[in-house]
């Protein structure tokens, strides 16, 4: 059996490492196809969260940026100002699904913390929260409820959550019941 030198043997796990980054016909890298399924996923998303608002006759949505639907049900005071990130809000909420086939089924709801309030209290922009809650609370005041649809990047990705699937938009019905 001959023997490589060491050398030799770390350019060749290199050159192989390097083209398996790449696709089959070499010209997109892993990274690259990645970017493509989330971009794709993102406007499935999109499709799934229009769809839910046109089956629901919902026109008075704005949409951020980040692809979040907003639907205003109640505006607290003017005289409330923005939650910003960093201070502690305490809401009401229930998830739901909007998919054809699980339209309006709840997947949870803050009256089932077992909290004497039925409440849900959170710091926002920490951890503990999904980034769409904490994008969407940034638009909303103490006093706020509003309808969420959150894109499935900003809610539970491609791992999805107990009976949450991957890939799955998702609704809260939020009420922001005090900010601190």
């Amino acid at each position: 059996m001959k023997k490589f030198s060491p050398v030799l043997l770390l350019l060749a796990l290199l050159l192989t490492g390097a083209s398996s980054l790449t696709g089959c016909n070499g010209s997109d890298t892993i990274f690259e196809q990645q970017e493509k399924i989330v971009e794709e996923q993102k406007k499935t998303d999109d499709t799934a969260i229009q769809a839910y608002l046109t089956r629901n006759n919902l026109t008075n949505y704005s949409r951020l940026e980040s692809g979040i639907y907003l639907i205003p049900i109640t505006e607290g005071p003017t005289a409330n100002p923005l939650i910003k990130a960093g201070q502690k809000v305490t809401t009401n909420y229930v998830g739901r699904f909007i998919g054809t086939s699980n339209d309006g089924l709840v997947f949870d709801a803050s009256s089932n913390n077992h909290t004497a309030c039925g409440c849900f209290g959170f710091i926002n922009g920490q951890s503990g929260i999904i980034p769409g809650w904490s994008q969407a609370t940034l638009q909303m005041r103490k006093g706020d409820r509003k309808l969420i649809l959150i894109p499935s990047y900003l809610a539970y990705g491609v791992s999805g959550f107990g009976s949450i699937p991957a890939n799955t938009p998702l609704l809260f019905d939020m009420e922001i019941l005090n900010v601190e």
